[in-house]
């Protein structure tokens, strides 16, 4: 037993109108509907024919809404580490990541961007550097992205003097 009681037929029904409304204000995956449904105190089996009433009925698309996700965080200069972390925290499945991610491409002018704010093409502070390589960490790009990119940055400031 959950400790939660049996659920009636009119909770099914306020769950499924309450997930057509959450997904009319915007997009979200089956587990994160399922979750804030459950967090709105329906019990897990109202929680759970909504989100697969949804999907029958085309409101939800985990492998669209994945897509979406990469493309948002793509713009903002992620790199594949963080994307892929983003739509793990989002309830996306494994299959559905894999393939939003295969047409992923680091941006490398937003890599080198980030690396301008912070070096302003001097490559001689060896701890600013190492700043410079730990913001780029964050934002979820892989050792050899980064490597490349101040490989990258060094070959256009060398360029520029």
């Amino acid at each position: 037993m959950t400790g939660q009681p049996a659920c009636d037929e009119e909770e099914y029904r306020r769950a499924a109108e309450a997930a057509a409304k959450m997904l009319a204000r915007r997009p979200l995956s089956a587990a994160m509907l399922q979750k804030k449904l459950r967090d709105k105190q329906f019990c897990e089996q109202a929680a759970d024919y909504a989100a697969e009433r949804m999907r029958v009925l085309g409101a939800i698309d985990d492998a669209a809404f994945a897509e979406l996700v990469v493309r948002s965080y793509a713009r903002k200069g992620c790199g594949i580490l963080r994307i892929r972390q983003e739509l793990r925290a989002r309830g996306v499945s494994d299959a559905d990541a894999a393939a939003a991610l295969e047409e992923f491409e680091p941006n490398q002018e937003k890599m080198l961007a980030l690396l301008d704010r912070r070096l302003r093409g001097d490559l001689s502070d060896r701890r600013e550097c190492e700043k410079a390589m730990a913001a780029l960490q964050r934002r979820g790009f892989t050792y050899s992205e980064i490597r490349e990119a101040m490989e990258a940055y060094r070959l256009q400031s060398a360029e520029n003097q």
